[in-house]
């Protein structure tokens, strides 16, 4: 019991902190701590669908701040591209790691495409 009582609460977080660094070099001097340095492994981000009703009349509230990303259609497939770094480029995948199709019309020029397509008054920016 004496030797609890003469511990030093600080030393002994000192301690602790000094062991977690001693550790780290220790592994990273030795090759163990592996660093990825590949950007194709890393996620451009996240994106979630909002499905919107044709039919409905229903407003939909989004963000006025802009997303700093752009959508763009290549062959037939949708990538997605960040407007801070035009390194950084993305295919747009569902769940199952399948690309996602698009087509690459306007809606002025397909009436076809801008009857089921959302009207501007259903989405307003928040």
């Amino acid at each position: 019991m004496k030797l609890i009582k003469e511990l030093n609460p600080p030393a002994l977080i000192l301690g602790a902190i000094v062991g977690v660094v001693a550790t780290f070099v220790f592994l990273e001097s030795q090759g163990l701590v592996k660093h990825n340095e590949n950007k194709d492994d890393y996620a451009l981000s996240q994106y979630q669908a909002i499905f919107i009703d044709a039919e409905s009349q229903q407003q939909y509230l989004l963000s006025r701040k802009p997303s700093n990303q752009h959508a763009r259609c290549v062959d037939g497939y949708l990538f997605i591209r960040s407007d801070d770094n035009q390194a950084m480029q993305g295919l747009i995948v569902d769940y199952k790691n399948r690309g996602v199709k698009c087509v690459q019309k306007t809606l002025a020029k397909d009436q076809s495409t801008q009857d089921h397509a959302p009207s501007e008054q259903s989405v307003q920016a928040k």
